[in-house]
């Protein structure tokens, strides 16, 4: 069962100046609405109330280490089991996590892809659709839509989780945009159809792009 919240320097008090007033413990409980075991306890030995020294596992963390865990934590590089490898080899991670998801200051949360879109971003982007909007299929059909997708061999980009400090912006997550070992493919599709995908190999500078760019022109 769960321990009851202690009494105040107050209600002690009031519950003093009560009881010289004659008031029994149970008007005493109704009172101050606690309960009538607890005024009893504190009535029997008001010296003592509250010294016995409570049953349960002790800390494994001092003050000290807690707030260096916290410290340490806000700055969004390390997860729990960094973090014990890092300060505290004989606490487990999951006990590392307790502590955070109970701090009220972290927030386990995702990285951000892209920094949140301005008003000046939103204001042009529907610009943009309102243009676009009476287009007839004449005009379309001069428009190719075309993309790429780098798939990275050292892992994916996305799915980056970290301890936040709701103190602290939300970080936003880089991408590798050369190095690492990765695959890039591109494609296209436009009215008159759609390309291969098309595997980009090795380096590549704006006089190699051309190449790809071609063999996707024969497609449309």
């Amino acid at each position: 069962m769960a321990r009851g919240r202690v009494l105040t320097e107050k209600e002690k008090g009031e519950i003093s100046a009560l009881h010289k007033c004659r008031l029994s413990e149970r008007a005493i409980a109704k009172v101050l609405e606690r309960s009538r075991p607890l005024i009893h306890a504190y009535l029997t030995c008001p010296d003592s109330y509250n010294t016995t020294k409570r049953p349960g596992r002790p800390k494994q963390l001092t003050p000290t280490a807690e707030r260096r865990l916290f410290q340490e934590a806000s700055k969004g590089k390390s997860s729990a089991p960094k973090l014990k490898t890092q300060l505290h080899p004989d606490l487990s991670a999951r006990r590392i996590r307790e502590l955070l998801q109970k701090h009220p200051g972290f927030k386990f949360d995702k990285r951000m892809a892209s920094p949140v879109l301005t008003k000046h971003h939103k204001a042009n982007r529907l610009k943009w659709a309102r243009e676009k909007v009476t287009w007839d299929a004449a005009k379309w059909s001069q428009v190719v839509f075309s993309d790429e997708k780098k798939f990275n061999l050292d892992g994916p980009d996305d799915l980056q989780f970290y301890w936040h400090d709701l103190r602290f912006e939300t970080q936003i997550y880089w991408r590798h945009q050369s190095g690492g070992g990765s695959v890039m493919v591109l494609g296209a599709f436009c009215a008159g159809g759609k390309s291969e995908l098309v595997i980009l190999e090795g380096r590549r500078t704006v006089n190699a792009m051309s190449t790809p760019c071609r063999s996707i022109s024969c497609y449309l």
